[in-house]
């Protein structure tokens, strides 16, 4: 389980290699994060963070990465892996500490 999870994170990477669309995606995710929390709160708040996750990570594929986003092909895998790729690039900018798996090492 744990090494599926490390393989659909690394596959996740190699989708986003370009520096703008992982800005992007960044910002996608943490849009998505607080539409989760306002889910509860404002529903038109949500409804405008996820539009907005969906039209930056669209940008960032289309324009920047020129490939199809994640949620067309694989929508769980896009789900779970950009929000673990999240929360866990955020750890690393909190503590300059790597956790995220090395993409270009085969380990």
């Amino acid at each position: 389980m744990i090494l599926r999870i490390r393989n659909d994170l690394i596959n996740y990477q190699k989708a986003h290699q370009n520096k703008v669309n992982i800005l992007l995606h960044y910002f996608a995710f943490l849009f998505a994060f607080l539409g989760w929390i306002y889910l509860f709160i404002d529903i038109k708040v949500t409804i405008i963070l996820a539009t907005s996750h969906y039209i930056l990570s669209s940008i960032g594929h289309i324009y920047f990465e020129k490939n199809k986003p994640g949620a067309i092909k694989r929508p769980w895998l896009g789900f779970y892996a950009g929000f673990l790729w999240f929360f866990m690039r955020t750890y690393e900018l909190l503590t300059r500490k790597k956790v995220l798996p090395n993409i270009y090492s085969n380990n």
